[in-house]
């Protein structure tokens, strides 16, 4: 398998959570929605590292880590938005019913979903 192969499957893998995330909040499976983005945006960022360092990316779930282990230049924004996917990633895990309450709600993963897309549009455009 060639490095672009590899980039290739990481790139695909964030597309299919992503699909993956709408299709479970279609079904109001609300807290694994919110697991899949996490794991649609780490793909990206997986795939984005490797396109910059031709090598694996790093054995971590942290988003605002991998992002910062490579070239791209983040805004504060940015930063701030990979450090609150991070959060959710853990508490959509193991689905702490107080915080699934507060935050696995339908409006919550449609306006998460809506920026998960504008940031992947954003990184591979």
């Amino acid at each position: 398998m060639t490095e672009a192969d590899v980039i290739a499957h990481w790139q695909k893998g964030s597309q299919n959570e992503l699909q993956s995330a709408k299709l479970l909040n279609e079904g109001c499976q609300y807290p694994a929605a919110l697991f899949h983005r996490h794991l649609a945006v780490e793909k990206a960022l997986k795939a984005l590292y490797m396109e910059e360092h031709r090598r694996e990316a790093p054995l971590t779930h942290d988003l605002l880590h991998i992002a910062l282990q490579g070239k791209h230049e983040w805004t504060n924004k940015e930063k701030e938005f990979l450090a609150d996917l991070n959060e959710y990633a853990v508490a959509a895990r193991y689905d702490d019913p107080l915080w699934a309450e507060r935050e696995a709600t339908a409006e919550s993963v449609t306006n998460w979903i809506r920026a998960i897309e504008a940031f992947l549009s954003s990184l591979f455009s």
